[in-house]
């Protein structure tokens, strides 16, 4: 079965993941194995983000999770490009997003996700909810 996530385009067999370790072949689906699985997370500045910007001064809530279809040695290597899946933190949408709302104190209303591509099941659903509280509050 073909994984359509990213350029790759991998070939998976039954149980089998692809070079991004995110997706997986399970039962002939493409499967998100890091779907709300948080190996890092930080209280960021907003200028390390492309976001310099929006805000400057405020913060932002830095998540990542394991999964990367690139071999670089950029500074998240250690955390995208490995296997980390046994030492995950889980979460909802919805308990990210209070998690946000809490350290609204600190300027911070956002979430920041590394390579959203390996993410984008979890990132819509953050969405959802964020824009929920934006429109009832």
């Amino acid at each position: 079965m073909k994984c359509e996530t990213c350029f790759r385009q991998c070939e998976l067999k039954e149980g089998q993941t692809g070079l991004c370790m995110a997706r997986k072949n399970s039962g002939n689906v493409i499967m998100d194995r890091n779907y709300g699985k948080i190996t890092s997370a930080a209280l960021d500045p907003i200028e390390k983000k492309p976001l310099a910007m929006y805000h400057p001064g405020s913060m932002i809530l830095s998540v990542g999770s394991y999964g990367c279809n690139l071999r670089c040695p950029c500074q998240n290597h250690l955390i995208a490009q490995n296997d980390l899946d046994d030492r995950c933190e889980s979460v909802t949408p919805a308990q990210l997003v209070d998690k946000a709302l809490a350290l609204k104190p600190y300027g911070n209303i956002g979430i920041a996700f590394t390579k959203p591509s390996k993410a984008h099941g979890f990132n819509r659903g953050t969405n959802k909810y964020q824009n929920i509280y934006i429109l009832t509050h």
